[in-house]
């Protein structure tokens, strides 16, 4: 009897195997926990540590809560619920400000991990090898949602630990809030199974991970500004709505969690079996007969290989650029109701509120658009291990025209998301206020975050030319930089670390000034990490496969 025959008249032979291959995938991937384990538990310890220092009494949290209760600024935290809770709770103002965006770098941890050991690995030929062997068919990708799994319950426990010190949460408070994050991890689990069974590689499938992440945090987003359903379309909208370190505090949320997350899995199951090995369900067209003369080219040839990366990057800032412009008309709004002694606490340094959250929000998805330049950047590292690279680099091309090529097609690419969702976030920003002279600050409060993302991409490419084992570089640049845009006042971080970060340099424009001699000096750093990658890409032996 052949294993295919065996396995249609018994199911539970696809998941043979599943055991060995999770003991492997978890010691392949124990550096790679570690760090996020690190990352994610020990800056919410910090935070914990932090906040009650930053807002000691009552009444500090009070008037706190007055300058976040608007729409713009909830859009950046979370429901009006936790914001009622201030002043009886320390624990509701840490949780309204830290579970909305440690909620999306959990779901990014769990993106990058499921792509890795499963479409990843099935680029690269390594699932290849392992299916040669006594292994089921759903066998990998069982043992990576057991990983998964395993970890989520990990990190949640560590997280309730590391937030029990806070003054007047209990167990049962910490507990909540581990699991928010842990049934955070596990929905984007599920995500990114169904990613990796439609996407045919593994930068398409982070792609389309990322492209769903940026969706639900604008949904929850939306939803806590306007305060109304929108909200409940979103997996980190179902953790906010738990309410938890409140009054309010409530479970049930989460059990809206596990059923998106078994559907999911069952989905990605289901997928499985209805793809060839090495293929995604999203097929690429049959091309021409003969190549476009265009593509003779290698930039062009890179450019045309990720283009869907770029498309991804495109519709995600349209998204993000038309919520948050709608959000900004709802701030207006909310300002003309508080008094005048609350006017001026949200005016703060002579610049509106408009203007402050325009300079925020243009960082942050800023932020989001570098995420997809990265993401290019991997992609040459993949066709160098995959074998496709070397039919690439042996035609007549420059040492470094391959991998070189990358570069450019990344830039591009975030160039291009940068200025249209700038373009979107201005058009409807300036519509809700009913101000078009509000375009331009809008619109140039994007552009100019350019050079330091820029910065971020170059960087990627120089260490990818350099040390081309170590890509998680790429994303603990951005992380920091996340942490430092986000959370570098709340955290009280020295000036000389927050200044490591490109953003910092960037001026808050609309409410500050713009200062050219620090844009132009990220415009040098990047040149040189750009001169940088490329020597090192003509130093060092292709890794081909």
């Amino acid at each position: 009897m052949t294993t295919a025959v065996a396995e249609l008249e018994n199911g539970l032979g696809t998941l043979a195997g599943t055991g060995k291959l999770l003991r492997f995938q978890a010691r392949r991937t124990r550096v790679y926990l570690i760090g996020w384990f690190t990352g994610l538990v020990g800056g919410t310890w910090l935070m914990a540590s932090a906040f009650p220092d930053l807002y000691p009494t009552a009444e500090d949290r009070a008037q706190y809560a007055m300058t976040v209760n608007t729409p713009a600024m909830r859009s950046m935290t979370g429901p009006e619920t936790y914001i009622d809770a201030y002043a009886a709770s320390t624990g509701a103002m840490f949780a309204h400000n830290m579970m909305l965006w440690t909620g999306a770098l959990t779901a990014v941890m769990f993106i990058l991990l499921i792509i890795r050991v499963t479409r990843a690995d099935e680029e690269t030929s390594r699932l290849e090898v392992i299916r040669s062997e006594p292994v089921g068919r759903r066998a990998d990708l069982a043992a990576a949602l057991l990983l998964a799994t395993i970890t989520a319950v990990v990190l949640g426990l560590l997280i309730a630990l590391s937030v029990a010190g806070i003054d007047g949460v209990d167990a049962g408070g910490a507990l909540l809030y581990g699991a928010t994050h842990a049934a955070i991890g596990l929905v984007f689990a599920g995500v990114a199974a169904v990613a990796a069974q439609l996407g045919a590689f593994g930068s398409s499938a982070n792609g389309i991970g990322f492209g769903a992440l940026s969706v639900s945090v604008l949904f929850a987003a939306v939803g806590s500004a306007q305060g109304n359903w929108v909200a409940w379309l979103s997996p980190v909208g179902w953790s906010q709505s738990t309410y938890v370190m409140t009054p309010e505090q409530r479970w049930w949320p989460l059990a809206v969690s596990a059923v998106f997350g078994l559907l999911a899995v069952w989905l990605a199951f289901a997928l499985v079996t209805h793809r060839d090995f090495g293929q995604g369900m999203m097929a690429g067209r049959a091309g021409r007969a003969e190549a476009d003369a265009s593509l003779s080219g290698i930039g062009t040839l890179t450019f045309r290989l990720t283009r869907g990366l770029m498309w991804a990057a495109v519709i995600t800032m349209v998204l993000l650029g038309a919520a948050y412009g709608s959000v900004i008309g709802s701030a207006d709004d909310m300002l003309e109701t508080l008094s005048e002694t609350q006017q001026q606490v949200l005016n703060q340094g002579g610049a509106s509120i408009e203007e402050n959250f325009a300079a925020t929000i243009a960082a942050i998805s800023a932020l989001f658009a570098t995420l997809f330049g990265l993401l290019v950047v991997g992609r040459a590292r993949k066709e160098e291990t995959g074998g496709r690279g070397e039919l690439l680099a042996a035609g007549a091309v420059p040492r470094s025209g391959w991998p070189g090529s990358y570069l450019p097609v990344a830039l591009t690419t975030v160039t291009v998301a940068v200025v249209v969702g700038g373009a979107l976030l201005a058009v409807t920003g300036s519509s809700s206020l009913g101000d078009w002279g509000f375009f331009g600050k809008l619109f140039g409060a994007s552009v100019l975050q350019l050079p330091a993302v820029w910065v971020l991409t170059a960087f990627a490419f120089a260490a990818y030319a350099w040390l081309p084992r170590l890509g998680w570089l790429r994303w603990l640049a951005w992380i920091f930089a996340f942490v430092v845009a986000y959370y570098g006042q709340l955290l009280d971080m020295p000036g000389w670390l927050m200044a490591v970060s490109p953003f910092d340099h960037i001026a808050k424009y609309p409410a500050q000034e713009v200062e050219w001699l620090p844009i132009t000096a990220l415009v040098v750093v990047a040149a040189a990490l750009a001169a940088l990658g490329y020597a090192g890409a003509r130093r060092r032996d292709l890794h081909f496969s």
